[in-house]
């Protein structure tokens, strides 16, 4: 499915956890009102279904997962933060080596197929996806799209105009 206009960032965010069977535990903290080109919206939310659903997954089930989109200097960024037990890091180390150069598909590693997705359609889209040691002891997925996916909100003309903020 694609469409043919931008899509809002928390509307894309609302798809991937709608795709994920354990969604009530996931928090969406955003007031971003940027958008995800209409081309790259699909696969974003199903690149972010396969890291949020890893995290409800990798920490203990009465815990929250966070989501955190917002703009940073390279992009727009989104932080997927667990409450697991983290990641080993030569393992962290290789896995941020496959999302960042996606190998071919390897059935004898079958058990990681959803990064291996990630991977794919982060490639796609120029995308960056890595994993770090959350400061709550779990993982922090960020996933940093480029601005050429990124549409962002109308209000940003005005913004650079002092004459036309708000007082």
């Amino acid at each position: 499915r694609s469409w043919s206009e931008p899509v809002p960032v928390t509307d894309v965010i609302r798809g991937a956890v709608a795709e994920i069977e354990d969604y009530k535990r996931v928090t969406v903290l955003t007031r971003a009102e940027d958008a995800v080109t209409g081309l790259a919206a699909a696969d974003m939310i199903h690149l972010l279904a396969e890291l949020i659903e890893n995290a409800t997954l990798s920490s203990p089930s009465g815990t929250r997962v966070e989501v955190r989109p917002g703009r940073v200097a390279n992009g727009f960024a989104i932080e997927i933060d667990d409450r697991g037990l983290g990641i080993e890091a030569d393992q962290l180390h290789t896995i941020n080596k496959r999302l960042a150069r996606p190998p071919d598909f390897d059935l004898a590693n079958a058990d990681q197929l959803g990064l291996f997705v990630v991977g794919k359609l982060a490639a796609r889209h120029g995308v960056r996806v890595a994993l770090r040691p959350s400061a709550y002891g779990g993982t922090t997925a960020v996933v940093l799209l480029p601005y050429s996916i990124v549409a962002r909100a109308a209000d940003d003309e005005t913004d650079t105009n002092p004459d036309l903020r708000p007082p």
